[in-house]
């Protein structure tokens, strides 16, 4: 008697397997070596100026390992964003609190929002998307979604806020990007796109101060805002 074979096993267990391997893949240092190289020659070179070839080189691995890792130069520029995501993914959470005072929550999300896009590793990667966005604006998107991802415990905070009576915001997300702006306009910008010295440690503190102030004078409901000021 003919039993018809049960492939479905064997299926799941190729799938176990390639997940494994594309796993082992991600955690190479071969791998974080020629993301590295490939940040490195799109800042000097620009994205359209780089070859595999040269990433291969100053990687220091041959081209068919940059390619067994990243079949084009549009997934190696992929895996830059996706640095980017997973260093904003590993920002630590702020959870709204009805105890504790505003301007103290704030200070401390705006701290963790401004050590975040002004270290040095989220700066370089952020020029490079930024820069080839500029040259092709079918990526801008990827760049966007990844800052929009930076200001989604914001969101989240002043809608929490918001229904405890204590904000009067009627955009969260609005409000969110108002609040990042006032942080990035003096802490991210003039570096990235003017080529300033690195903000030092107490400007950065001195900004995020200054955002949560204009931010509360606006947003603050007139109750507290009276006893906060006065």
């Amino acid at each position: 008697m003919y039993l018809k074979p049960d492939f479905s096993l064997t299926k799941e267990v190729a799938k176990m397997i390639t997940d494994s391997k594309t796993d082992a893949r991600k955690k190479s240092p071969k791998r974080a070596a020629i993301i590295e190289a490939a940040t490195e020659e799109f800042l000097l070179r620009g994205f359209s100026g780089t070859s595999m070839d040269q990433i291969a080189k100053v990687a220091n691995v041959s081209k068919r390992t940059v390619y067994d890792h990243f079949p084009s130069k549009d997934n190696l520029f992929q895996a830059i964003v996706d640095e980017i995501l997973q260093q904003i993914g590993e920002m630590p959470s702020h959870e709204y609190s009805k105890e504790k005072p505003l301007d103290e929550q704030l200070l401390a999300i705006g701290k963790t929002f401004a050590t975040t896009i002004t270290g040095r590793d989220f700066m370089k990667l952020s020029r490079v998307v930024i820069s080839r966005f500029i040259q092709a604006p079918e990526w801008a998107h990827n760049t966007l979604n990844a800052h929009a991802r930076l200001r989604q415990d914001m969101i989240a905070f002043f809608k929490a806020g918001k229904k405890d009576g204590r904000l009067k915001i009627g955009n969260p997300e609005k409000a969110a990007a108002q609040f990042c702006g006032l942080i990035k306009e003096i802490a991210f910008w003039p570096e990235l796109m003017a080529g300033q010295e690195p903000i030092s440690t107490r400007e950065r503190n001195a900004t995020v101060k200054a955002a949560v102030e204009i931010f509360l004078d606006h947003y603050l409901i007139s109750e507290q805002k009276r006893d906060k000021f006065s």
